[in-house]
This record gives structure tokens, sequence and C-alpha cells, in this order.
């Protein structure tokens, strides 16, 4: 049955546009790290970090390259659970990104929580935490070798435990690199080719 000709068929056809135009705007190579937006969290110079992805993909492209080689992963959790709420994954998704563009990359995941609660029971959130994030990689594809997971509950914080802020920095993911080279090479046209590994 044929669209009458009048507004509807005008607004069916935008619509259609509409969606051609936003499919090829999602395959925009060069915004396929910044596949969710982030919470920018303000660093100890008061000015704002750049996203997860950003900071990684900077530092694996960079020349030369500063020092300091683990990345915190912005993820959100119910309280106590250890699976992150699937509103929060876009560091986790662009961290498989980034796996899959860099193959030699090996990495550690460390769980980390604040001090509230028994420590035990801290130090095994903390593990399952760090090993969800490794089998969400390990499912999609990347090499079993390449990624390792542990859990150290409240032994390493970062922050101020007797505070809620304190705390809320102290819950953290980190993604430790393992073999990244401290050299890469820059190409003619002044991008970066991906850094060596040992």
């Amino acid at each position: 049955m044929a669209i009458p000709h009048c507004p509807l068929r005008r607004a069916l056809l935008l619509l259609a546009m509409g969606v051609v135009l936003a499919l090829v705007a999602c395959h925009d190579p060069h915004k396929k790290y910044a596949l969710t937006p982030l919470v920018e969290e303000r660093g100890s110079g008061g000015e704002v970090a750049a996203p997860f992805a950003e900071q990684l993909v900077r530092y694996l492209r960079g020349v030369p390259r500063a020092q300091g080689n683990e990345f915190i992963l912005q993820v959100r959790y119910a309280p106590g659970g250890f699976a992150p709420l699937m509103d929060s994954i876009g560091d986790i998704e662009a961290l498989l990104v980034i796996m899959r563009d860099f193959p030699a990359l090996r990495i550690v995941i460390e769980g980390h929580t604040d001090s509230e609660g028994d420590p035990e029971k801290n130090l095994k959130l903390s593990q399952w935490r760090a090993d969800w994030v490794r089998h969400f990689l390990l499912e999609r594809g990347i090499a079993e070798e390449r990624v390792q997971a542990e859990g150290f509950g409240d032994s390493r914080p970062i922050a101020d435990n007797s505070t809620p802020e304190g705390q809320a920095k102290n819950r953290r993911l980190v993604v430790r690199l393992l073999n990244f080279a401290t050299q890469s090479t820059a190409l003619p046209d002044g991008e970066n080719r991906r850094g060596s590994f040992d």
C-alpha cells in the first residue's frame, strides 16, 4: 500500500534519512574510543582529567611517554555488588577496543575497596570485581594470557577512608600495564605508530 503524498510521507522520509546519518556517525573511526559519555574527575592540580580511554590511548601513542602506567576505570556498582551497573561500563567497552587495537598489550585489572565492613569480604569483593572485567574481555576474544585480575581489598587506599569522598575514591578498578615499552615511532604525517612491546 502506497504511502499518501502528504506530510506523513515526508516525515517518514526524514526519519529514514536521520537513521542512516546516525548509523554513519556511529561508525566514525575518530570516535571509536568515545563509546559512552564518561564522568570526568578533577586531578590533583585542579584540572579536569581526561576520560579513561583518552588517557590510555594518549599514553600508548605518546612521544615522549610520561611516567605512570596505571589507569582508573570509571565504573559504578550497586552496594556490595561485584557486577558493574550496565549503564556505567563505557570504560570497560573502551578497554576492549584498545586491547584489540594494541594486540601485544598485556594488563592486570586491579580491584580495590574502601575500609568499610569486613576486610576479608572486601578482599573477595575486590577480586570478584576484577574477575568480572577479565571475563568480559575474554568472552569477547581477548587472549587469556593477556589479562590478569587481582583484588587488594582495602589494603591500598589512595584517599582518606574516614570521609565519604575518600571512600568513593578508594572503591576503584585500575588497569595496570604490564609490558608496554617506553618508546614509539612517529609517522611522517604526525600520527604515532602503536608502541613496541617487550
